[in-house]
């Protein structure tokens, strides 16, 4: 059997003790915020980070903000370095593993062209850096249908993870508009609009890892069953893991969780959203990540 390490970045919501436990490298990503930097789930906790993030009145009033914090720091990311990448790929080879970088959308974050710069300085070594062209919960799915299976050869591996990369479905709606507004993936007048006619875009990573909406609808509710209605079109495959994931208020993926269960296999996880992207999706955001039996071209 072939012998190789996943090293990945903090945005997959993989913890540092699962890591441990499963033999994966998790670098953490760097955020920024009010002058201070923190090492995604090193430094600080999710729970702390969030904490910090959304203040009372947004956690009291979710459905009727006025914005009036456009002077207020947003939190930023950095990639993880070059240098710490190599330092993951010199263990490997010193434990005589093959390192494989499975890091967060190329168009998403720096950090996969960072991981492309540490393999050049080792040329001599064999080193993949893939474009998982996903992020989250996905990339948690992803990495732990792979370290959970044996494959004979480093190709069978690299076929398994070009299934994965074009299988992987992410389904997302958040409860509130300001943050995408905040991180300038929305207009103020968009929502503020949408925030008092309670309008939740549904939101998914297309076929090259980027953020798109696929609908709007009025209430939760009718977002949730819009997912369950997705996730019918492109079914999931039992096959694999299946992840859902939250910012900071659980009890919205457990209600979208009561419109999927004739949909869902027996066994299943809940992540709480890296941060790193849980800052643009705000407070009360739900997400639900899993291998489609159907390809992301069939859709």
């Amino acid at each position: 059997m072939v012998k190789f390490r996943i090293i990945t970045d903090s945005s997959c919501g993989i913890t540092q003790e699962e890591a441990s436990k499963y033999g994966i490298k998790v670098l953490p990503l760097t955020l920024h915020y009010k002058q201070k930097d923190y090492l995604d789930g090193v430094d600080i906790s999710t729970d702390d980070f969030y904490s910090l993030l959304f203040d009372s009145s947004e956690k009291r009033d979710l459905r009727n903000l006025l914005f009036n914090s456009e002077k207020k720091e947003f939190p930023k990311t950095s990639q993880v370095p070059p240098l710490e990448f190599k330092k993951a790929f010199d263990e490997c080879i010193e434990d005589q593993v093959i390192p494989i970088v499975l890091p967060i959308a190329a168009v998403l974050s720096g950090t996969y062209q960072a991981a492309c710069i540490a393999r050049d300085m080792l040329e001599d070594q064999e080193i993949y850096v893939i474009d998982s062209k996903t992020a989250l919960g996905c990339l948690k799915v992803m990495i732990m249908s792979l370290v959970n299976k044996e494959f004979e050869t480093i190709e069978d591996v690299l076929k398994e993870i070009d299934y994965l990369v074009n299988h992987i479905t992410f389904y997302s709606v958040p409860d509130t508009l300001e943050y995408l507004y905040k991180g300038g993936r929305l207009s103020k007048t968009s929502a503020v609009l949408g925030n008092l006619l309670q309008l939740k875009p549904i939101i998914r990573l297309n076929h090259v890892g980027k953020l798109e909406p696929i609908a709007k609808v009025r209430g939760l509710k009718h977002a949730f069953m819009k997912i369950a209605d997705e996730v019918k079109e492109n079914p999931i495959d039992p096959n694999y893991p299946v992840d859902f994931g939250y910012s900071n208020h659980i009890e919205n993926v457990e209600e979208l969780k009561g419109y999927l269960k004739n949909l869902l296999p027996e066994g299943y996880t809940t992540t709480q959203i890296s941060p790193v992207v849980g800052a643009h999706v705000g407070p009360g955001a739900s997400a639900l990540f899993y291998i489609s039996k159907k390809a992301k071209n069939e859709d």
